[in-house]
Order: C-alpha cells, then structure tokens, then sequence
C-alpha cells in the first residue's frame, strides 16, 4: 500500500480516487492536490461519504517552496500527475524532492521527427534523478503509447517469429454532419471581406512534414501523402504520432511502421450572401468614389468594410476545422504484418480497440479515446501501488513485462479484437 499525491482534479481523479477508495489495498493515504483547491474538496466529501479519510490541498506548481511545503507533511510514495502536460517537468521534480515514485499519462516533448541522439520525451531527462534516488518514474501509462506499445509487444511475443510492418490507424469515431454540402455548414454572415477585399498575404514559412519508418530509417513526407481505409471503410491519412517514435525507440525490431488518422473534419464554408451584397449594391454602398459625409471624405466601402465584422480574427471558426463531438464507435487498430509462429507463412493480423463516443460522454463527459487514456492510467497506478512497476530512472511501460499491464488493461476495459487481414 501506498501514500498517493495525486496532482491534478479532473474526471480522471475522480475515477481513480473512486478505485483506490472501493479497493483499500493500493493505498493507505491519498492527497488530492490542484490549483482550484474547491474541486478537491468536492472529491474529498465523495471519498467521505464512502468512508474513506482524504487529504484535499491547493498547489501552485509555479511555487516551489510552498509545494514542497505540502509534499513535506503528506510524505508521499507515489505521485500522480494529472496535471497538463506543460507542468510535467515540474509535477516530476516535484516527485523528485519527495523521493517518491512517479506516474503520468502523455509523452511530453516527443521530437516532430525523432533521430537517433533525440530522447522519446522531455521527462527522460530526469531519468538520472530517478535513478540517484533509486525511483521509478513511468511516463506515458496512457493510452499513446503505453497501452497500444503493451498490445503490440504482447501480440508479436505470442503470433510472430519475424515481423515486417506495423500500420496503426486511429478514428477517432463518426462526425455529425450540417449545412448543404455533405457535412460542411454554411456561414452566410456579412464580413467586412466580402465587401472590400484585404491584401493577400502569401505564407513562406516552413512546410509541416509528417514521417514514418522504412527499413528501419526515419522516412519525412508531406502530410496526407499516403492514403488508407479504417475497418469501418473511412479515408485515413499518413501522419505522425508519439507512437511510432515510442516504437522506433522502444521496439527496434520494427523495421516498417507507419500511423494513419482521419484526414479531415467537418468545417464551416464562409459563401458570401449575394442578396445582401446585391441590396448593398443597388443602394450604392459598395462604390469606391468618395462622398462628403460633414467635413470628411469617405468612400461608401470603406465606411461598410469598418463597421462589418472581420472573417481574419475567427479564421479558425469560419474557414478551418471546426471541433465538434465524436459520435459513434471509435476504434484504434493495429495491423501487424509478418512470419507466423502457427505456419510459418506471412499473415497480417489485426488488433482493434473500440470505445463507444456517446457512451463515454454520458458516464465520464469525455470522449473514447479520452476514457481509454484515462482507463489505461488506473491500470498502471494500481501496478506502480503493488509495485509491479520497479526499476530505478525513467521509463515508459515497455520497459516491463507486458502480460501484468496487459491484463490490468482488460480489467479497466480495454479490450482487443483480434483478427486477421487489413483494409488496405
């Protein structure tokens, strides 16, 4: 049993503070500490209520001294960090001065594109800290990368002798549709654009670049260059992602691996409405040839285009993608290509996980893949409380033995659908 700090109040803490209240063996003390300190508290009357003693604390992570003040009276074995991942360095040094063991979620500061001298994060810097003080830090323990890295290693361990390739695709589920092109929304609001057009700026700036691995090498494309489809016959498009880096880094035996996503979402057309500009010019409102209004020359446009709302500062609501929720099933599929240990022949064989969106929603208001990272953390927790996860520095999941994690994972929820074949 152990004395968790867990940093951080979000729908997670609450999962996890649940957990560890309805099965006392993982902790015997548990402090809830963020920056609201009033949602601790909400979480510590829930705790009480299920008898259940919990420590509630505001923390500033940006004040050291004052959070080594509350480190220093809890005495904490393990710290959680559910905090953004901008705070990761300071949640883990934090961990440090407390000599105590670490847990987070997400990978920060994976490399755009990885070499071989670049670190899979920013937290293996710290690895040296952990190991001075003979603790272990697992980062990662989410979904991306340590629960799809755990199916992965597990899978090629019990059907490969010899893997070619490994394609990932993530849909992230079904999005609504709108408006009157297929699932773009029409915006017809007047912007001061649609009457006096601004200079066009032209963008010479770097191209993004997406990689994927190809006989072991580090290959750099341009995004969208590869097209795939998704068991459920949805267009996926080559991108990044921390998990092929994790498996460049972690997994060296994969020579070929490549990540596929949705390549585009459902965005807001901007038409200009014609019978406004029609009306507008009829009334001689779209003319450039200055009247005198008082003691002032004003062309009619340029007194439109001022007091018309701009499109240029919400570019991202009327032009760009536009976040809505996910909807229906989604799913996270691995296909794994390579010499079988049942015949000794080729075979592809998939792996899949699928969460339902509304579902989700409902029960934690987070989406499935949100649910699966947060489902993924418990697991690990409860491993790192038993201490099935030791090892002196930094590490993420791959660093141990897949079948306890894998395992912890089907507990939580997190289940694979094997089968074999891929849709491209």
């Amino acid at each position: 049993m152990k004395r968790v700090l867990i940093l951080g109040c979000n729908e997670v803490t609450k999962r996890l503070l649940t957990d560890l209240c309805q099965h006392r063996t993982y902790a015997s003390d548990i402090c809830l500490a963020s920056r609201q300190k009033q949602d601790c508290d909400e979480l510590k009357n829930l705790a009480a209520r299920m008898g259940v003693r919990v420590v509630a604390s505001g923390i500033d992570m940006n004040n050291v001294e004052g959070a080594m003040m509350m480190v220093r009276i809890f005495a904490p074995d393990l710290v959680v960090n559910l905090l953004p991942p901008n705070l990761t360095i300071e949640a883990m040094n934090l961990a440090v001065k407390a000599k105590a063991d670490y847990i987070d979620g997400t990978l920060f500061g994976v490399p755009d594109i990885p070499s071989p001298t670049s670190l899979l994060s920013k937290q293996f810097k710290m690895f040296a800290e952990f190991q001075l003080n003979g603790k272990t830090a697992v980062c990662g323990a989410g979904f991306v990368p340590g629960a799809v890295n755990t199916v992965i290693r597990r899978a090629i361990a019990v059907d490969f002798k010899k893997i070619d390739s490994i394609d990932i695709v993530s849909v992230s589920g079904e999005k609504p549709s709108s408006g009157k092109s297929g699932n773009t929304e029409i915006d017809d609001t007047l912007y001061s654009e649609d009457v006096k057009t601004p200079e066009v700026k032209v963008y010479t700036g770097p191209v993004k670049k997406v990689f994927y691995i190809e006989n072991g090498r580090v290959i750099e494309t341009t995004p969208m260059s590869i097209e795939g489809s998704s068991a459920s016959g949805s267009k996926v498009y080559l991108e990044s992602s921390p998990m092929i880096t994790d498996l460049l880094k972690e997994i060296p035996d994969v020579n070929n691996a490549r990540y596929f996503k949705l390549g585009r979402k459902p965005s807001q057309e901007h038409v200009p409405p014609k019978d406004k500009l029609d009306l507008l010019e009829e009334l001689g409102l779209l003319s450039d040839k200055p009247v005198k209004v008082g003691n002032v020359e004003v062309a009619p446009v340029d007194l439109l285009a001022a007091v018309l709302p701009k499109m240029t500062p919400h570019a991202a609501a009327v032009s760009g993608p536009v976040e809505v929720k996910s909807k229906g099933l989604a799913s996270y599929e691995i296909y794994i290509t390579g010499i079988s240990k049942k015949d000794d022949k080729k075979v592809t064989r998939s792996y899949i996980i699928k969460g339902d969106n509304e579902k989700s929603y409902e029960k934690y208001n987070v989406n499935a893949f949100e649910q699966m990272k947060g489902s993924a953390l418990i697991a690990g927790v409860k491993l790192m409380c038993r201490e099935k996860w030791k090892k002196p520095g930094v590490f993420t999941p791959a660093a141990f033995d897949y079948d306890p994690f894998y395992n912890a994972l089907a507990s939580e929820g997190i289940r694979v659908i094997e089968g074999e074949g891929k849709p491209f």
